[in-house]
């Protein structure tokens, strides 16, 4: 069976995604920046990151190609709620920027296959994984003080015509 065939494409493309921004992350801060599997929600009391797989679709060109929707979010350590003093709030507000700007410069790093298996190393197989992905709109959450961003890797479509 070909690793495009199988399911756990998307768990390992998620976990170098995760790998790749951990080391991306943590190389601009003096603590380490860990990014998890999953969704997490809220103000979260710790620089923290995820990435899930949220869905699959046909492209919308052709249907024998298919469209998987991976998200990202970068979370900032919460220290400025709505009451916050403006010089708080200000510099809670750049740290969000700087998030933006830096999860930006990390996906332009990594926008195909070579350059992944790069940035990872060998311990992931990239054998039958897409060759590249497009980024999708990158926002600022102001309540949840986050940044989130999708990704889209293109392939085949396992659900077409054919097989």
């Amino acid at each position: 069976m070909a690793l495009t065939d199988d399911p756990s494409v998307r768990s390992a493309f998620r976990k170098a995604l995760q790998k790749y921004l951990s080391d991306f992350f943590s190389a601009a801060r003096e603590a380490p920046f860990v990014f998890e599997g999953g969704v997490l929600e809220g103000p979260q009391e710790r620089h923290v990151g995820c990435v899930w797989f949220d869905t699959v679709r046909p492209h919308r060109s052709d249907a024998n190609n298919e469209e998987s929707f991976f998200g990202i979010r970068v979370f900032v350590h919460f220290q400025a709620p709505q009451e916050a003093t403006a010089p708080v709030r200000e510099k809670q507000e750049a740290l969000m920027e700087w998030t933006l700007e830096r999860l930006e410069d990390a996906l332009r790093a990594v926008r195909n296959r070579a350059e992944l298996q790069l940035a990872v190393g060998t311990d992931y197989d990239f054998g039958g994984w897409w060759d590249y992905f497009l980024i999708g709109e990158i926002t600022l959450n102001h309540p949840g003080q986050y940044v989130q961003a999708t990704v889209i890797p293109q392939a085949r479509n396992r659900t077409r015509r054919g097989g």
